[in-house]
């Protein structure tokens, strides 16, 4: 299964009122300090000094010390963004912390490893033709004429930007306390860092040779193609 993320919430013992402006204000502060405090430390610790790197990826192998060694470092960042992302790490769901905060995904209990790339893409919605072309860069006149369209015949229309990519992840499979397989967790990596505690025998099933087919896409006939995004009006 995959993972959505922890959502964000004001730490209230930090804010005074954080629904109001000057304290959604100062969670942003708070945020973007805690970002750019996580950037630096990145910058020293990783790639980690005392793992081994798995192929030409951010995925680094230990054994139980050694991952809980250098889990031990990211700890009080990782405590800070909990104060943002309280619900990371909890059952049922165990959901991480958002990928943009760029914090090793640690996973222990690590029996295999499948890496696959697959076919996907990133969907974006618009109000309006200015806040497209403002995110997706620009389009031909007659495209642009073409979306200004939509938008004169139905002022409640909403314009759906696809872009395509390749998406590299992991499928990760660990053994609970007991040693039963557990179903696999399919994680996107490239991004964060993924560090796993190896188990003996670990495997690793390469299979980024191989890309899979993306599902079929319910739009077709984009009203622009600017080479990188294509724009449908949005069922």
């Amino acid at each position: 299964m995959s993972r959505r993320s922890a959502p964000f919430v004001a730490p209230e013992d930090i804010i005074q009122d954080p629904q109001s402006s000057e304290g959604k204000k100062h969670a942003k502060e708070l945020l973007s300090t805690l970002q750019a405090d996580i950037a630096a430390f990145r910058d020293d610790q990783f790639p980690p000094d005392i793992l081994s790197q798995i192929r030409d990826l951010p995925i680094y192998q230990g054994n139980h010390d050694e991952v809980a060694a250098y889990h031990e470092r990211w700890q009080p960042l990782i405590d800070r963004a909990l104060k943002f992302y309280p619900a990371a790490y909890l059952p049922p769901e165990n959901l991480p912390l958002p990928a943009s905060l760029e914090i090793p995904q640690f996973v222990f209990q690590v029996q295999r490893l499948h890496l696959t790339k697959t076919r996907a893409k990133e969907s974006k919605n618009f109000g309006s033709v200015g806040a497209l072309i403002s995110k997706c860069g620009e389009f031909s006149d007659d495209e642009y004429q073409r979306l200004e369209k939509v938008f004169a015949q139905d002022e409640s229309a909403r314009l759906v930007a696809h872009r395509e990519f390749i998406d590299l992840r992991a499928y990760v499979f660990c053994r609970d306390h007991k040693g039963e397989m557990l179903e696999p967790e399919r994680l996107r990596f490239y991004r964060t860092g993924l560090i796993v505690h190896a188990l003996p025998d670990f495997k690793i099933v390469d299979s980024r040779q191989k890309p899979r087919k993306r599902r079929n896409d319910a739009y077709t006939n984009p009203l622009a193609d600017n080479g990188v995004w294509k724009v449908y009006k949005k069922k």
